[in-house]
């Protein structure tokens, strides 16, 4: 059931002069680290160890940083983290996008964000989507100081939220008469991905497209750029404890010193191994920078992208009045996974579960929790765009199975131990034939409106037959089960991904 359609609906119809209005605005969540002196060199603050105090509350506020595992303790900040929102109106039909430099962002801070903002500023839509940065303060509660204590801290997580609610407000505000143009770009050099991004789980496939969408006044001042690419900030590895946005913040920084205007960035379908396992980026020197997760690493590979967005910059088209129109779906999922079940319990994660009886077991299909996400789907001129609430294996959205997407990278290792049998893969269509668009403007807006782990192609969905969901079954290839709600999510979220798709091209 579709929850809200515009142009059209009861909030918005489509009267007015038909032009676009975008507005763009950032700010920064940078969390506040408060020094230590680690008297017995064991990486966290004991009591007694001397601290700054820095907000003067009388006590040392640890940030734990989301990604990897527990337990990391911030110690500094090497870069900074940002909330940037872009607001786009056209006649009485009004979305604004947030990106939260964040490992992943419920829909129960969306909600709150949506409920916090002024009904007078007329927002028909409020997305937030999360960077997947691996390498900032914990806003899902995962990464505590350890497995069974939440690393949720709800000061920090308001102060977002109030970032998100100011920046929409300044963007709203400050909305002009915007021009649009368009890119598409591939990361690879003539199918050669290994500068770019890599797959190191079996079947490789990678949507290697990079998109962009410029927005500049009608006086040629430059607004905003919206770039969608699908790769794992997640390049410093669990041995980090300096805040960073990891190679996003290079990435933002290039683009917006070749276009002058504001970059938001958007993942995609990142989903399994999608990132910088085996990439080998080429700094501005001509070196190849070999993945030792270091910062020279994130620097040179954040510039590598940056390359290839100017370049699509420059080769952008004008888009000749272009529309707007969305349409936004919610629905209950199941939560199988039983560590998730386990951390709802204790109260790790900041989310709701419903619909069970509790005095029952719960590691049974028949009785497991559910909890709510939605999905929305969007065009603008020739861009379509569906958000996923997780991280979405690409072969779900493209399909790929035969190895064309897989560039020069070995499409499954002959070594790997119960390799995924891809003669049970789905067969086409897949999501990206059923979406409406330019085929070259067909995009996956991923971990956007919830975050509920990977979704993972069903018949590969591989769990260890003695402890499912809390250690990988053999092979070392199925880590991403253990961080996904359920088999089910398959048919469930991208069901309704494409159920919404089909239904806005009706």
């Amino acid at each position: 059931m579709v929850a809200q359609a515009c142009p059209g609906g009861p909030d918005c119809a489509d009267q007015g002069d038909g032009k676009l209005y975008v507005g763009a605005a950032k700010r920064d969540i940078t969390p506040l680290v408060e020094p230590f002196v680690d008297l017995n060199g064991n990486g966290v603050r004991d009591a007694g160890e001397p601290f700054t105090d820095l907000n003067g509350n009388g006590r040392f506020d640890p940030v734990w940083i989301g990604g990897r595992d527990s337990g990391r303790l911030a110690w500094g900040v090497h870069d900074p983290t940002t909330v940037r929102c872009w607001v786009v109106r056209q006649n009485e039909t009004t979305v604004a996008h947030c990106t939260v430099d964040a490992v992943g962002y419920f829909d129960t801070e969306l909600l709150q964000i949506r409920a916090d903002l002024d009904p007078a500023l007329g927002v028909d839509f409020v997305m937030t989507s999360a960077t997947h940065d691996h390498q900032t303060q914990d806003l899902l509660g995962i990464w505590g100081p350890d497995d069974t204590t939440t690393g949720y801290d709800p000061a920090y997580a308001a102060r977002v939220r109030g970032a998100v609610v100011d920046a929409i407000g300044e963007a709203v505000h400050g909305a002009r008469p915007a021009k649009m143009a368009i890119a598409m770009a591939r990361t690879d050099d003539a199918g050669d991905m290994r500068h770019y991004v890599s797959d190191t789980r079996d079947p490789v496939v990678i949507d290697d497209a990079m998109h962009l969408m410029q927005f500049d006044g009608e006086d040629g001042t430059p607004i905003v750029t919206v770039v969608n690419w699908a790769g794992h900030p997640d390049s410093l590895g669990s041995g980090n404890h300096y805040i960073s946005s990891d190679w996003v913040n290079y990435f933002r920084d290039a683009v917006e010193a070749g276009t002058g205007s504001l970059c938001v960035f958007v993942n995609g379908a990142e989903g399994g191994q999608i990132g910088p396992g085996r990439v080998t980026p080429i700094a501005p020197d001509g070196t190849v920078v070999p993945n030792q997760q270091s910062f020279r690493f994130i620097d040179a590979w954040g510039n590598e992208l940056a390359r290839v967005a100017l370049k699509a910059f420059d080769a952008r088209v004008p888009v000749d009045q272009p529309k707007l129109a969305f349409r936004r779906t919610e629905f209950a999922v199941h939560v199988e996974n039983v560590a998730f079940q386990l951390a709802f319990k204790l109260g790790i994660l900041h989310k709701t579960v419903f619909g069970y009886d509790p005095t029952m077991r719960t590691d049974v299909p028949t009785n497991a929790p559910l909890t709510r996400t939605e999905v929305a789907y969007l065009t603008l001129g020739p861009a379509a765009i569906v958000t996923c609430p997780g991280e979405l294996l690409p072969e779900l959205f493209i399909g790929g199975y035969d190895g064309s997407d897989a560039g020069m990278w070995t499409p499954n290792n002959p070594d790997t131990v119960a390799p995924p049998d891809v003669t049970k893969a789905p067969k086409p269509p897949f999501l990206f034939d059923q979406m409406g668009g330019d085929p070259s403007h067909r995009m996956v807006f991923g971990l956007t409106l919830d975050m509920l782990g990977y979704i993972i192609p069903r018949y590969n969905f591989y769990l260890d037959p003695d402890a499912p969901y809390v250690v990988e079954p053999p092979g070392d290839q199925h880590y991403e089960e253990t961080r996904s709600i359920s088999p089910r999510a398959d048919a469930e979220i991208v069901g309704t991904m494409r159920q919404l798709a089909q239904s806005a091209s009706h």
